[in-house]
């Protein structure tokens, strides 16, 4: 079971499987509304079997370090973004377009730094956490940026791509992205998975089919394949 956990920013989502595993912990001040999920689903923080982030960014990781420091839970991130998390700073944010920019001042904000307990750098199983799925490598949007892929067929996916706030069940290009063509080639091993549907780490979640629509032109800008841009 996949729990969508609304930051004020970003979206956290709770996996309910044999154990629980918390997927992403949102931007500073995020704190309440992640534990007040975790209480309503009657999970303690302490009970959390891992804290996985899939990527470094303060919308992300942003209580990453408060919630690690409550729960005693070990927090797990690609070893791409460890840096970010270590100085408690986005790093570079590239935007992907006019919206990007406009944006960029409001959410480019510091976070806590701390210290990931486990970095990895390859694919891994979450069952040894309770979760029937595997994490896989999807960068681009930041070079450590990774994908939850489930059973179930579901997945979420960080930033690889967004939702869309006004068009249910659409996909967007994400708003910063650092690699585009490496972003590309992100969503291709994505498609691959034969998802059903993704959850992203902005707005709502869309079905599995939107991830064979975007590609890149190698420059700046994600289009669709009609050639629009989005």
């Amino acid at each position: 079971m996949i729990v969508r956990i609304k930051g004020a920013i970003s979206n956290c989502y709770l996996l309910l499987g044999d154990k629980p595993v918390l997927v992403d912990t949102g931007a500073p001040g995020d704190l309440p509304r992640i534990l007040s999920a975790l209480k309503q689903h009657h999970v303690e923080p302490s009970q959390l079997a891992l804290i996985l982030l899939t990527h470094g960014h303060s919308d992300h990781a942003g209580t990453a370090a408060e919630l690690r420091a409550r729960s005693g839970r070990p927090v797990a991130l690609h070893a791409g973004d460890a840096a970010l998390a270590r100085n408690g700073a986005n790093g570079v944010l590239a935007a992907s377009g006019p919206l990007g920019r406009l944006l960029r001042p409001f959410v480019d904000e510091s976070f806590q730094a701390f210290e990931p307990d486990i970095q990895f750098r390859e694919a891994f199983s979450l069952e040894p956490y309770g979760v029937r799925g595997k994490v896989l490598p999807t960068p681009g949007h930041t070079a450590g940026s990774v994908s939850v892929v489930l059973a179930s067929g579901e997945a979420i996916i960080g930033d690889v791509l967004r939702g869309s706030m006004m068009w249910p069940n659409r996909a967007r290009p994400p708003f910063f992205c650092n690699d585009v063509d490496l972003n590309a080639r992100s969503i291709v091993r994505l498609a691959r998975e034969g998802l059903m549907r993704c959850h992203p780490g902005q707005f709502g979640s869309f079905p599995g089919s939107e991830l064979g629509r975007y590609l890149t032109t190698g420059g700046n800008e994600v289009f669709e394949l009609s050639g629009e841009p989005v």
